[in-house]
């Protein structure tokens, strides 16, 4: 007996049938043009309408001056002997013509090490000017030096086109100082590398166009000497073995450290953080520290606090940035400065400082005592990244109701926030905590203009957003007068949020959370 479709279905199956006909009847010239502009993931998916797309996609990534096989659906189901010769074939087909841009992201590696070191040897001939090969395991903060994919010395000797060059998990013990292939380089980017402090050195030295310096998890790392006239962005992340850095760049002009605070074990008269260039305009009391533009200093996520390793060295780091125009900084540097503001008398100056972003606390006493410390004059924008877990049990948050912790701080020395004008706090409830911190900005804050409260993305925290309006304005009612009521208030998710950004919107412990 056979049995007939319903109407609908058959329409659907000849509508699906009539697309795919006139889609694949399109001539090899047109597909490819189409190809072409598609990302590696969407092309690769083509390869199982037929064995004409295969051919097709392949003829097309190769076609393109910029190889990424960096995408996790390129390399998802395929073998490492797969792999191998996918990217052969599509360098191959390449023939002489030039590639820019080589991307290859692997982990693990395994047995495609000598593949992928052929890979970089053919762009690097064909005149690549960006070069990035991550085979470092996600999670893994060092990887064992065996396992690392071993730079042969010859690699970098001749000279090339290349400026980017970002390696993670390898080796560049055999590669010699003075290398003429890393000469032009001015982004140089390590991650899980055994690179030493002399090789760094030397290493970067001999890069005199380098204007950005990555250094991720390089373990053997301990006293870092880099510097260069054109460096302008420095990032240190996760380095565990660092106990001191100096900086030669006149011209630097962003600083990133996340990782355990920097010290030296044996000579606690050495600063741990040394600037070492031309002077700095904006201050007088340090001629030799560069005219940074943002700084940014965390070790959320390495450890707890040790008062025999990490006093006093927490604020002579911030000591060497506070002249910028953007800090971030987490909260546990605020218990450093909160502990050292009692042992000694402490003084932070930060005349530029235009934007604050702190994370991952709401301790309004360790607050308060940074404000009280620094003060600083010309702040306009303000970001609170409040802990992602609430940690307030004296209340359920949006209940606004008062506790014997509900009192506001008194400053011994009173500020005034004059000139900041925007506040936005991240991952708000409403908890007594983050009230009591609301208020404590709002009464030093006379010319606010926005204040913009970010709700966790998840469900039922709060689930009523006019509620926690109501009990926000309130409290601003009760804070301020005048001039708070042509302020805008907006309290929202995440996803609704389309105030100003704040100028880091990478934050290493995120990335750290992620990987692992």
């Amino acid at each position: 007996m056979e049995i007939e479709s319903s109407p609908r279905k058959r329409a659907k199956a000849m509508g699906a049938s009539s697309s795919e006909d006139r889609l694949s009847g399109l001539p090899d010239d047109v597909l490819h043009s189409i190809l072409v502009g598609l990302p590696i993931k969407c092309a690769v998916r083509t390869s199982a309408i037929s064995t004409r797309w295969a051919r097709l996609w392949i003829h097309a990534v190769a076609a393109s001056a910029v190889l990424d096989f960096t995408d996790r659906d390129f390399v998802r189901g395929q073998s490492p002997a797969q792999i191998a010769a996918t990217v052969a074939r599509c360098i191959a087909i390449h023939g002489a013509a030039p590639i820019d841009v080589l991307r290859v992201a692997l982990s693990p590696v395994g047995a495609l090490g000598q593949d992928v070191l052929e890979w970089i040897a053919a762009a690097l001939g064909r005149g690549a000017r960006e070069v990035r090969v991550d085979l470092a395991r996600r999670g893994v903060l060092h990887n064992d030096d065996a396992s690392l994919l071993q730079i042969p010395g010859g690699m970098f000797q001749v000279g090339n086109s290349l400026a980017v060059l970002s390696l993670g998990r390898c080796s560049l013990r055999a590669v010699p100082p003075g290398a003429a292939g890393l000469a032009s380089l001015t982004s140089l980017s390590l991650d899980r590398v055994d690179v030493t402090d002399d090789a760094l050195r030397d290493v970067v030295s001999e890069c005199r166009l380098l204007e950005f310096l990555s250094l991720r998890s390089c373990h053997l790392l301990a006293s870092v000497r880099v510097g260069g006239e054109r460096l302008r962005g420095l990032e240190i992340v996760g380095c565990l073995a660092m106990r001191d850095l100096q900086v030669a760049a006149p011209a630097l002009e962003s600083f990133a450290f996340h990782g355990d605070i920097l010290y030296s074990r044996d000579d606690y008269e050495t600063e741990p953080v040394v600037f070492v260039g031309k002077g700095n305009s904006r201050t007088t009391w340090n001629a030799d520290t560069p005219e940074l533009r943002d700084a940014y200093l965390s070790h959320l996520g390495f450890g707890e606090y040790d008062p025999l390793i990490h006093d006093f060295a927490y604020s002579c780091a911030l000591l060497k940035v506070a002249h910028a125009r953007i800090l971030t900084l987490c909260s546990k540097g605020l218990l450093h400065i909160d502990v050292e503001r009692n042992c000694l008398e402490l003084d932070v100056d930060t005349p530029n400082l235009e934007e604050l972003d702190s994370m991952g606390d709401d301790d309004v006493a360790l607050f308060a005592s940074f404000f009280e410390l620094t003060d600083p004059p010309l702040l306009e924008r303000l970001f609170v990244r409040l802990p992602a877990a609430c940690h307030d049990t004296t209340e359920d948050a949006c209940s606004g109701t008062a506790t014997d912790e509900d009192e506001d701080i008194v400053l011994d020395e009173e500020i005034s926030l004059d000139h900041l004008t925007f506040i936005n706090m991240m991952s708000f409830r409403g908890t007594t905590h983050e009230l009591r911190l609301l208020r404590f900005v709002l009464r030093r804050a006379p010319v606010l203009e926005q204040l913009v409260l970010v709700t966790p993305e998840e469900e039922g925290t709060p689930g009523d957003h006019g509620q926690l309006l109501r009990i926000v304005q309130e409290h601003v009612s009760e804070t301020r007068k005048a001039p708070w009521r042509d302020a805008r208030i907006t309290v929202c998710r995440p996803r609704e949020d389309d105030s100003r950004s704040p100028a880091h919107t990478k934050y290493y412990h995120d990335d750290q959370a992620h990987s692992s």
